[in-house]
């Protein structure tokens, strides 16, 4: 008896370890599309909207590779700007990550979405001298509600604190 549950322990241990890997990303279908959006009245487009998209790349198990895109026309036809990002999309939580590169040091924007509590907080220090606000302010976002909403207001955020000027090549 106890032989064999020496032998059925670590065979459940490894069925529930790999049936919680594979549960860990929902949504596949919806994080493997583009999204895009406008942030209305930007600081950085001279009080005009300024356009974002978020362009799916790949997926590598649970990371979810984008690139950020900026744009000044709403024909969305010349970048402004392009950071790499990874979206991680996990039972509980959302990771949304922008890499953001200036004179060879590269800073991540984060957003972290809780889900089961419905609330939302950015993370990110500017360069020196690439923010528009001293201190930066990153307001937490209470009961979201949609996914789309979630993504306007990220990047509102990131446009009201970081001066994308200082990211252009």
């Amino acid at each position: 008896m106890k032989t064999t549950m020496k032998l059925i322990l670590p065979l459940l241990f490894i069925g529930a370890l790999a049936s919680g890997l594979n549960a860990q990303v929902v949504m596949k279908d919806f994080v493997s599309k583009d999204h895009m959006g406008k942030i209305e009245k930007s600081v950085n487009n001279n009080g005009q909207p300024l356009y974002w998209k978020l362009e799916y790349k790949n997926t590598d198990g649970a990371r979810i590779y984008y690139d950020f895109i900026l744009y000044k026309d709403a024909s969305m036809t010349k970048e402004m700007l392009r950071f790499p990002s990874l979206m991680r999309n996990l039972e509980w939580t959302y990771y949304l990550d922008v890499s953001m590169t200036k004179d060879d040091a590269t800073k991540v924007f984060a957003m972290i979405f809780k889900k089961d509590l419905r609330w939302a907080r950015v993370k990110y220090s500017p360069h020196e001298g690439c923010s528009w606000l001293d201190p930066t302010e990153w307001d937490r976002i209470n009961l979201v509600d949609n996914f789309q909403g979630l993504l306007d207001n990220t990047f509102t955020q990131m446009d009201k604190n970081v001066k994308f000027d200082c990211y252009v090549k």
